[in-house]
């Protein structure tokens, strides 16, 4: 697959720390900047809770690879690659703690007339209670979620090397 235009690669963590596991698009890009380098036009972001304000980051990214807690009532731990065109019929994202879902904010940037190449990786979490820390299934797999984004890198013809 080929990048469109000269935009670079966006890997967007989002989700809400202070609940657990709802963190994890977070710690996956804590994770990320800290064991690997990034090659040229690629950016890891920490998106938080942001909601709207990331309307505009979308468009200055394509592709997009978006990583996020997905409540799916599947086993804690199970991981999901999905597409933004079968969104529609996905898991449900965890939008509840966010400000604003990010369904809604790939439909709104839509309507806005700009439609990234993106893909979403996730989790199913196991504890979502106040809380800093990702509890310890969670954490234990976060590297396996890491290692999704590098493949996903890898359809772009870019990966991540590992910091010595």
């Amino acid at each position: 697959m080929h990048l469109k235009g000269e935009k670079g690669v966006l890997i967007l963590g989002v989700g809400n720390i202070l609940l657990g596991d709802e963190g994890l698009g977070v710690r996956v890009t804590e994770y990320i900047k800290d064991r690997y380098s990034l090659p040229p036009g690629v950016s890891v972001m920490d998106g938080g809770t942001g909601g709207l304000t990331l309307l505009k980051l979308l468009r200055d990214y394509d592709p997009v690879i978006i990583v996020d807690a997905i409540a799916s009532r599947s086993s804690p731990g199970t991981l999901y690659r999905i597409p933004a065109s079968e969104l529609p019929k996905a898991p449900p994202l965890m939008s509840t703690a966010h400000q604003l879902g990010v369904k809604d904010l790939l439909s709104l940037s839509c309507l806005e007339g700009y439609d990234p190449d993106v893909v979403i990786i996730g989790m199913e979490p196991l504890d979502i209670s106040p809380g800093l820390e990702l509890s310890p299934l969670i954490n234990l797999r976060l590297p396996l979620v890491a290692n999704m984004v590098r493949e996903e890198l890898k359809r772009f013809g870019m990966d991540l090397k590992e910091l010595n």
